[in-house]
């Protein structure tokens, strides 16, 4: 759905209406999260290995976790390093 649509249903339910700009800029946030979270799915497997099957303590495994999601991160948005 629009945000002109979305903007004419809340009209007529006397809400008020969007900003066009800040929800264009709100949906491409979401599409980049949706993006993410796709391609750290697919690429997990091969990052599972650093925290998964070993006796080091839940919050080392856990930083693990986060930074193979950062370099997902960094990759997706075309930084590496």
């Amino acid at each position: 759905m629009d945000i002109e649509l979305r903007n004419r249903l809340r009209a007529e339910a006397r809400l008020p209406l969007l900003d066009v700009g800040a929800e264009n800029k709100r949906l491409a946030a979401v599409r980049e999260q949706v993006a993410f979270e796709r391609k750290w799915q697919r690429r997990r497997p091969e990052f599972a290995h650093q925290w998964v099957g070993n006796s080091d303590g839940w919050l080392t495994n856990m930083g693990r976790w986060s930074l193979a999601r950062q370099q997902i991160r960094r990759e997706l948005k075309g930084n590496p390093d």
